[in-house]
C-alpha cells in the first residue's frame, strides 16, 4: 500500500520540478527576449541613434578626443583630469561670487578643497600614473 503513496509522490515531484536542461531554457529565455517586440523596439531605437550618431556633425571631434586620450600615456591621462576637475571647481567658485552671499558664506569650501586636491593630483600625475599601473599588475 505505501508503495503507491511513494510512486504517486515521485509522479507528482516529477511533474512539478521537471529536470532541466540549463543551457536549453538559457537559450529558450533568451529567443523568447529577441522575439518580443519590447526587445525589437528597443533594438530599433538603438539601431536607429547609432545611424544618426555616425552622421552626425559632433561626430568627428568626439572620435578624435576618444582617439587622443586612448593614444595618450597613463600620466598624461591623470594630468588631464586633475586639470579639467581644477577648471571646474574654479569656474563653480566664480559663479558662486554671483550668488546670493545669503546662500550660505561656507559654500565654497568644498570647491577650493576639491580643487586644491585636483591640482596636486595634476602637479603628482606621473608617479600615481606609475602606481595605479603597479596596482593594477
Amino acid at each position: 500500500m505505501f508503495g503507491w503513496w511513494r510512486l504517486a509522490q515521485d509522479v507528482v515531484a516529477h511533474l512539478t520540478n521537471p529536470r532541466t536542461d540549463a543551457r536549453t531554457a538559457d537559450t529558450d529565455v533568451r529567443a523568447a527576449i529577441r522575439d518580443s517586440r519590447v526587445f525589437m523596439s528597443a533594438q530599433a531605437f538603438v539601431d536607429g541613434a547609432e545611424t544618426m550618431w555616425h552622421g552626425a556633425y559632433v561626430h568627428r571631434p568626439v572620435e578624435w578626443v576618444a582617439r587622443a586620450w586612448r593614444e595618450c600615456s597613463p600620466g598624461g591621462r591623470v594630468r588631464a583630469i586633475g586639470a579639467c576637475t581644477t577648471v571646474a571647481c574654479a569656474t563653480a567658485l566664480v559663479l558662486q561670487l554671483v550668488e546670493s552671499p545669503q546662500d550660505g558664506p561656507l559654500r565654497w569650501i568644498l570647491p577650493m578643497t576639491v580643487g586644491v586636491l585636483s591640482a596636486v593630483v595634476a602637479a603628482a600625475a606621473d608617479p600615481i600614473a606609475r602606481a595605479w599601473e603597479d596596482r593594477q599588475a
